[in-house]
This record gives C-alpha cells, sequence and structure tokens, in this order.
C-alpha cells in the first residue's frame, strides 16, 4: 500500500507540474505579446548636394551620387538609396556621419563610398516617432588631385579629342556652344556627330598625364550618345609630346542614353595594368545607324 500512495502522490504531483509549466508558459507569453515595443526615430535623406570651389579648380558641381552610406556615432548602419526614410531604434543626441555613394563604372551591382567626395557629418536630436530630415552637401576631399578638366567652355577645348595620328579615324570633335539646346551645362559642350554609315571616330586626349601606381583614379563626365561609345586608356613611356605610343587598354563601353548622364569610370585597374610612365584617355563610336552621336561636357581625370 505504501508503494500504491507513493505512486498516487507522483501522479498527483505530475500533474501540478504540468499545469505549472502551462501556466508559466502562457504568462511569458502574455507578457511578451503586450510587451511594449520601441518607437523609432526615422531620418529622411532626399539628395547630397556636391559643391565646388569659386576659382574653377575642381571644375562643375555636376554630379550623380546615389547613396548615403551611414554611420550612427561611428557605427554602421548601413547603405541606402535616395530618396529614403530609414528607422532608427535611438533618441536624444547623436553624431551622424555619411558617406556619399556612386555606381561604380555606372553599374547598380557595384555600389561604393566615392572616395574623392567629402564626407558629411552633423550632431542631431533623434526624437521617437519624428521624422528628422537631413540635408548633407559635400565637397571634393582635400586630397583629390586634378589631373585635366575639360567643360568646354573655350575655345582651347576644340580640339581636345581630334586625335589626326590615328589614320582609322574620319571623324572630329567640334565644340557646340548655346544656343544650341543640346548644351546642358555651361555655355559648351564637345560633340562628333557621325552622317555616313561605318564612319569611325577614334580621338583621345593631347595630353600625356603621370597616375599613381595605386588606386582610386577615376573619370568623371557627363556624357549623351545614341550609339556604344568606348572609353580606354592609352599608355606611353613619357608624358611629353614625343612620347612613344605603348599599346592601350579598353576600360567600358557606355550604352546609348535618352539624354545626358553622368558616370564614374574606375580607371585603377588599367593603369596598374599598364604600368606606364605616361597615360591618356581615349573615346572610339563606330557609326551604325546614321547619325551616330556622342557629346561630353565637365571630363575629369583625378587621382
Amino acid at each position: 500500500m505504501k508503494y500504491q500512495s507513493f505512486s498516487i502522490k507522483y501522479q498527483v504531483s505530475g500533474i501540478k507540474f504540468l499545469f505549472l509549466l502551462l501556466a508559466t508558459c502562457y504568462l511569458f507569453l502574455f507578457v511578451s505579446c503586450h510587451k511594449e515595443v520601441p518607437i523609432p526615430a526615422y531620418i529622411h535623406i532626399d539628395n547630397i548636394n556636391l559643391t565646388v570651389n569659386p576659382n574653377g579648380t575642381q571644375g562643375s558641381n555636376t554630379q550623380k551620387i546615389v547613396d548615403s552610406w551611414i554611420d550612427l556615432d561611428g557605427t554602421s548602419i548601413g547603405a541606402f538609396e535616395m530618396p529614403f526614410t530609414i528607422p532608427a531604434l535611438y533618441s536624444g543626441q547623436h553624431t551622424i556621419t555619411i558617406f556619399p555613394g556612386i555606381k561604380d563604372n555606372g553599374m547598380n551591382e557595384t555600389r561604393v563610398e566615392y572616395p574623392f567626395y567629402s564626407t558629411y557629418t552633423q550632431t542631431v536630436i533623434l526624437t521617437q516617432g519624428s521624422i528628422l530630415k537631413i540635408n548633407p552637401t559635400v565637397t571634393y576631399a582635400a586630397s583629390t588631385n586634378f589631373s585635366f578638366i575639360q567643360d568646354f567652355e573655350s575655345g582651347s577645348g576644340k580640339y581636345w579629342l581630334n586625335d589626326t595620328s590615328k589614320s582609322t579615324s574620319d571623324t572630329f570633335m567640334r565644340v557646340i556652344n548655346l544656343p544650341d539646346p543640346i548644351v546642358q551645362y555651361g555655355n559648351g559642350c564637345g560633340g562628333v556627330i557621325m552622317k555616313k554609315s561605318n564612319a569611325i571616330y577614334s580621338g583621345s586626349t593631347y595630353g600625356k598625364y603621370k597616375l599613381p601606381a595605386t588606386p582610386p583614379i577615376y573619370l568623371e563626365m557627363d556624357y549623351n550618345c545614341n550609339t556604344p561609345l568606348t572609353v580606354g586608356v592609352n599608355a606611353y613611356d613619357g608624358t611629353s609630346a614625343t612620347s612613344n605610343y605603348l599599346g592601350q587598354l579598353s576600360v567600358m563601353t557606355l550604352r546609348p542614353t535618352t539624354g545626358w548622364n553622368k558616370i564614374y569610370i574606375n580607371l585603377s585597374l588599367s593603369v596598374i595594368t599598364l604600368n606606364a610612365a605616361g597615360y591618356s584617355i581615349y573615346f572610339y563610336m563606330t557609326c551604325v545607324n546614321p547619325p551616330s552621336y556622342f557629346y561630353l561636357d565637365n571630363v575629369k581625370l583625378i587621382y
């Protein structure tokens, strides 16, 4: 009988334990479900503006900054395509740092912080449930070097990309000025228009430029074309007018546009591969369906 009573007691205790376990789980779930959810503050950015120095040594302020890479109090919270509104589980005073982001070589898949733009830092007050709108403005970083800038604002650019030494080229670049409606920035742009099938434009900068053996090296430009346009790098054994030509590498071929577009072309790998004393930039187009054309403006070679 003692054994039997022990068995009954054990069964009763087990039922109590199960009841207590279920009650505890229910209480935990009830509390969890009714726990107050933190209310975030929100950060909103429409775009990032670029300013340049007024003396003209940095060229125009055209830009295509598409992303904001954001740090809050030194901790990265992500990269976001503008415009955006994002939640932040913070409140009170904080330091926000914004790094301007671009599409490397114009590709959606290669989003990077652009190394030649400065960062933007601001002390902000974040309030739960409120939207903080930030209007960042950046400049070119102090360490940026401009090998050349061509904005076609003067006659000096008239023959800038006409390389008559290349026998394959039968077309020349000219400067197009206002009031021609194709001009969008300033008073002029460079233009090549080919009206005959199979016509070829092959031109490069007259100047030959010394570039570092380490990245980053970029070509910035605004362009407008209706036919694929190839951009590449020529290599020389020096930077003088008599330097010997060593070869070239094609960097990328730009697709036709529906108007003006800004692009940042990464030349770093090409320059490292060529490993030369001097470099120039070349452009190549073949006329497919006349007229084939391309226009350039605000061209900058920077490192």
